[in-house]
């Protein structure tokens, strides 16, 4: 009677292990979520965050800048099939024509987990060159579809699409003057005996001072902005200009520099705000010029300048 008791028991158990292991089987051969092939759209430095790009926008020159972004297609397990990847990218406000792609298919090769870069940028924004107010832009890089002979490759629902933010500044002229830089590589020309310095009328010892080298006192005014010229003789590629003052109570507070081809027209640099008794102002830009006038904006109840050098390219 026992041994009858022990195969009813044995044959119960079989039976239930029978269908078990046949379930699970069938579970691993079919394609569920765990199992799929996720495609994503990474940025091929992904491990850094997205930058924010900065556009300038100078009056009278092109906007500044330039959006480049190299994307890739990735997978989280290598497939046996090649995966391609469309892919698409739109700016609201700037034409597709505009949009550069180094391709527009990203191919993730068989037994390989990511595709080669896809480089996407913007260097052209001429659509936006009317917008003189600051402005913000979103280039958005899309997953358009995919091409795959497997049925368990799928788009990832959180790796889908990237985005970069554009900034553009508004529209302002351009800054040629820097205030407190010294320019680099350049030389401090303090040899003033070949210029030949213009005063504007009014001011304190307009024939000799220390600034044209034919006296010892300062050329001055009580709290009357001025203007000097100075004519160096000769073309020179100048990067700067320094002055120097009694001290910081007796200097102008913003000044602005001009250039001229033949010393009677004049073209602005620009205007820089100053301070202290001795100014070192470098340029943006290298500039050929052989006349130059320093002008005076605001100023405090008496103000002076006691020397006048230039700085030229090396």
């Amino acid at each position: 009677m026992k041994k009858f008791l022990r195969y009813i028991l044995v044959a119960a158990i079989s039976s239930c292990i029978i269908p078990f292991s046949s379930c699970s089987d069938d579970d691993e051969n079919a394609v569920n979520e765990w199992n799929m092939t996720y495609v994503s759209l990474l940025p091929t430095n992904y491990l850094k965050p997205i930058q924010t790009v900065t556009l300038d926008h100078f009056t009278g020159k092109e906007i500044e800048g330039t959006v480049a972004m190299d994307v890739m297609a990735t997978i989280q397990k290598a497939a046996s099939n090649d995966i391609t990847v469309d892919i698409s990218a739109t700016c609201e406000g700037i034409s597709s024509e505009k949009i550069t792609m180094s391709s527009n298919k990203a191919v993730i090769k068989a037994g390989s987990t990511k595709s080669e870069p896809v480089s996407i940028s913007i260097t052209d924004w001429s659509d936006i060159a009317s917008v003189s107010e600051a402005a913000e832009y979103t280039l958005n890089i899309n997953v358009a579809g995919i091409e795959s002979v497997a049925s368990d490759v799928v788009l990832s629902d959180l790796h889908k699409s990237l985005s970069v933010k554009i900034q553009k500044k508004e529209e302002r002229e351009e800054d040629l003057l820097f205030f407190g830089k010294t320019p680099e590589n350049s030389t401090l020309n303090t040899d003033i005996t070949n210029w030949v310095f213009t005063f504007m009328d009014g001011v304190e010892n307009a024939a000799a001072n220390s600034v044209n080298g034919k006296g010892g006192g300062d050329v001055a005014t009580n709290g009357t902005p001025f203007w000097l010229t100075v004519d160096l003789k000769e073309v020179k590629n100048v990067t700067g200009i320094q002055t120097s003052h009694w001290g910081g109570g007796f200097c102008p507070t913003k000044v602005e520099i001009f250039t001229s081809e033949n010393g009677s027209s004049w073209k602005s640099m620009g205007q820089v705000a100053t301070s202290g008794a001795y100014h070192n102002i470098a340029f943006k830009y290298t500039v050929a010029t052989r006349y130059l006038k320093y002008q005076m904006i605001e100023v405090p109840s008496r103000v002076d300048i006691t020397k006048f050098y230039i700085y030229t390219a090396n």
